[in-house]
């Protein structure tokens, strides 16, 4: 995983950190700055939230894909 595609694909979305975290049914703020860091992993149901969220795919979100 590349952890800074979390957060660079958060910010081409134009989602704010406290939009995304809430969307997402995260916890906290904490949480997802933990993800976005490469502090935790993401589970699959939580890269498909992402996915949707974002509007990248899951495979580019773990850095499978360079586009």
């Amino acid at each position: 995983m590349k952890p800074t595609r979390l957060r660079d694909a958060r910010l081409a979305a134009l989602i704010a950190q406290n939009t995304a975290w809430s969307k997402l049914g995260l916890s906290g703020l904490r949480d997802l700055r933990a993800y976005e860091w490469g502090v935790e992993m993401p589970d699959d149901d939580m890269y498909q939230k992402m996915s949707e969220l974002y509007g990248k795919s899951v495979k580019y979100l773990k850095g499978e894909l360079d586009v």
